[in-house]
């Protein structure tokens, strides 16, 4: 059953940006932080969940004018879940912390939610290049986009 739609017209690239927060979760990216929450775009709130860092990734996160939250259970997944707690927008968007993709290329997707033309939008990553995905990770991910396609009639390329 589809959820209902969302008002329309909130985020447009005339109008301020309707509220979004991007979940960003970090383990030791303090070489990349600045430019990952210098891509974030304004208005937006980045939330960074520091997982552990041992190289200042929190500290220096919160001077560049990011909300960090600590959760110490490791791992992607805890981390994406902590920030989701954290996050008070209307809509949150996830973007890895590491630099591998611009968190400035999420706004056509939060439009898409906001205009209520989507309720969920799965980014889809296209590597670029030899050994950009190992193979194991390309033959994992393919077989559970297969299934999920099955179970659920979704147009699924990547589970990002």
């Amino acid at each position: 059953m589809r959820a209902p739609a969302r008002p329309a017209g909130r985020l447009t690239a005339a109008a301020r940006p309707a509220p979004v927060d991007v979940v960003l979760p970090c383990l030791d990216e303090a070489g990349a932080l600045p430019w990952v929450l210098g891509r974030i775009p304004r208005g937006w709130r980045a939330i960074v969940v520091d997982n552990g860092s041992t190289d200042g990734s929190a500290e220096l996160a919160r001077d560049l004018g990011a909300t960090v939250v600590h959760e110490p259970r490791r791992g992607f997944g805890a981390a994406c879940h902590a920030g989701l707690l954290a996050a008070e927008a209307d809509i949150v968007c996830f973007c890895d912390c590491d630099a591998s993709l611009d968190p400035a290329l999420l706004v056509p997707f939060a439009g898409a939610v906001d205009a209520g033309e989507s309720d969920l939008v799965l980014g889809r990553r296209r590597p670029e290049g030899r050994g950009a995905w190992p193979p194991h990770a390309r033959a994992g991910n393919l077989a559970l986009t297969r299934m999920l396609r099955r179970r659920t009639g979704l147009r699924l390329g990547d589970l990002g």
